[in-house]
């Protein structure tokens, strides 16, 4: 996986905002599903959080739960957060998508089980489970038919447990989310760190259930990536052929997790051990009076592609108002934006890339 650059690391707001931004983005996907300018605005967010966790330090695999503080609880979640928005994302290459959010579930579920959160296999089932095993070692025991269904009512079991779990840690969520997020200063800490840790529980089950379709998902297009193609022309294509060729190519999904890389601690030292209650740009500057970060001059050559970076920032809003644009004429099926995506798909078709570009050759 590539190194983030520092130039990429937002040093202008605080983690609380950016953090509230994506999730406020995030909380509309669930109410009422949102456009793909808007899932790829929450993303940002989010990855602009995730580098920002990882910049300071503010988890690690030596600590446990109860050392974390409750307002840091929240940011577990961000590679949950991001596995869920990934894949929504309809413009990217379906394969690319499902790898990038199998990424963030595992992330957030290693993290998990390294604090403590939960085992694997669920303590809960193993009596269950090691009951049907040793079964099924066992010679003469039970018979191939009996042990599957044993194997189908032990998943059946597991099904109806966590759906009951589901939905208790749903009503529970409502009711405390009524009290931590509207603001409530009063808020007894105890409740705070209740609430999010309801909202981890729920989101390790969902994760799990999502690797588990994720799964099916990469096997379904492993088996359709091994089909033979078919030649089709525009008249012969139905409306969700037509609608896979409407997109225009996308950049590469790129998964940010929380990490610290070489790259980062040569720069940042030790990190910052705590919350930070200022932005990073103020962090920063404090560091540099400390002694422990090095002062601007040296800084230079590190951030010198700070200005491209806002040059690609320009061209990525630039680059979402097309998108936005363009999906407005697809959802309108406006026959001219159509007729020109056909005629570049017929092109592109019967035209070499270079091909007519003789300009100085001999």
């Amino acid at each position: 996986m590539s190194v983030e650059p520092v130039s990429e690391i937002p040093l202008d707001r605080k983690l609380s905002e950016i953090f509230d931004e994506g999730y406020g983005i995030f909380k509309q996907t669930l109410d009422a599903g949102t456009s793909q300018n808007e899932i790829n605005k929450c993303m940002r967010a989010f990855e602009d959080a995730t580098r920002l966790v990882s910049l300071v330090g503010m988890f690690s695999s030596n600590e446990s739960i109860e050392e974390v503080p409750t307002e840091n609880l929240r940011y577990m979640l961000l590679p949950y957060y991001l596995g869920r928005m990934s894949s929504q994302l309809q413009s990217q290459d379906r394969k690319e998508v499902v790898e990038v959010s199998e990424i963030y579930y595992k992330d957030f579920l290693k993290r998990c089980e390294q604090y403590g959160l939960f085992a694997k296999p669920d303590h809960d089932t193993d009596s269950l489970a090691q009951a049907v095993e040793s079964a099924a070692i066992v010679p003469g025991a039970m018979s191939d038919k009996l042990r599957e269904l044993n194997r189908m009512g032990y998943e059946r079991q597991e099904k109806i447990r966590k759906y009951q779990e589901k939905k208790e840690l749903e009503e529970k969520i409502k009711e405390l989310s009524l009290l931590v997020e509207n603001g409530n200063t009063e808020v007894d800490e105890d409740r705070k760190r209740e609430y999010y840790s309801k909202l981890l529980r729920a989101a390790i089950l969902e994760a799990q259930d999502e690797l588990v379709s994720i799964e099916k998902e990469k096997q379904m297009l492993a088996y359709i990536a091994g089909l033979p193609k078919r030649v089709e022309n525009d008249e012969g294509q139905g409306p969700l052929d037509r609608a896979t060729r409407k997109h225009p190519p996308s950049r590469p999904l790129k998964p940010i997790i929380i990490t610290r890389d070489a790259v980062q601690k040569a720069v940042y030292g030790r990190g910052y051990p705590s919350f930070p209650t200022m932005t990073v740009a103020e962090f920063y500057e404090q560091r540099v009076a400390e002694g422990i970060f090095p002062d601007a001059e040296k800084m230079k050559e590190v951030n010198k592609n700070s200005l491209m970076n806002r040059v690609y920032q320009d061209n990525a809003a630039e680059l979402d108002k097309e998108q936005e644009q363009e999906e407005k004429l697809i959802e309108q099926d406006d026959e001219e934006y159509l007729a020109r995506q056909r005629a570049k798909d017929e092109f592109k078709d019967e035209h070499r890339r270079g091909e007519g570009n003789r300009y100085n050759r001999s």
